[in-house]
């Protein structure tokens, strides 16, 4: 009898220490949420700062506005390191956090082939993370995500439909959705 009553007690105490730590994962939830939707946003947000479309994202970095560019993509980079580490199965979002700080770091102009590398293994990392890191499952919506960022790319380098300012956030897209679906918890 007494047993019985002890591990009621027990599931009571973990019950009440369970409620605060699943609100704080809603309200992280949140924060993911949101924070991916300020990245989908980013592009459009230095647009209405800038008041023109320059030829790439990073280019933002020698507007009159240039902090607004380092804060969003900071931020960034910041989520996917909170990501990384706050579940510490994601570790490589680490990772891509730190290349996206890199590509802060090295503005275009004065850093081309560093810039460079770092935006490459920003997009090709969110790839290759996308598919490998999936189920059987859900490998082949990971494999169109990744075909869409691929040819979001592919459209300025070797098409030249347009500027690599709108072939960086058509390769965003897939890349923040992703993200989005993993933080509702809608893919793996």
């Amino acid at each position: 009898m007494q047993i019985q009553q002890l591990k009621d007690r027990l599931k009571s105490v973990v019950k009440i220490i369970g409620a605060p730590i699943d609100e704080l994962r809603k309200r992280l939830m949140t924060l993911e949420i949101s924070l991916s939707i300020l990245l989908i946003l980013t592009p459009a947000v230095l647009i209405w700062l800038d008041g023109s479309t320059r030829s790439s994202i990073s280019n933002y970095a020698y507007s009159s506005k240039s902090e607004w560019f380092v804060f969003l993509i900071t931020l960034a980079a910041s989520m996917f390191i909170y990501n990384g580490t706050a579940w510490k199965t994601k570790w490589y979002n680490i990772i891509l956090g730190i290349t996206l700080a890199g590509i802060v770091l090295t503005p275009h102009l004065e850093f081309e082939i560093i810039h460079l590398i770092f935006a490459t293994l920003f997009f090709a990392g969110s790839i290759f993370v996308m598919i490998y890191f999936s189920s059987k499952k859900q490998r082949l919506v990971k494999i169109i995500c990744g075909i869409v960022l691929l040819i979001g790319i592919a459209g300025f380098y070797v098409f030249e439909w347009y500027s690599l300012f709108w072939a960086e956030w058509i390769g965003m897209l897939p890349i923040c959705i992703h993200f989005i679906g993993e933080s509702i918890g809608k893919i793996d």
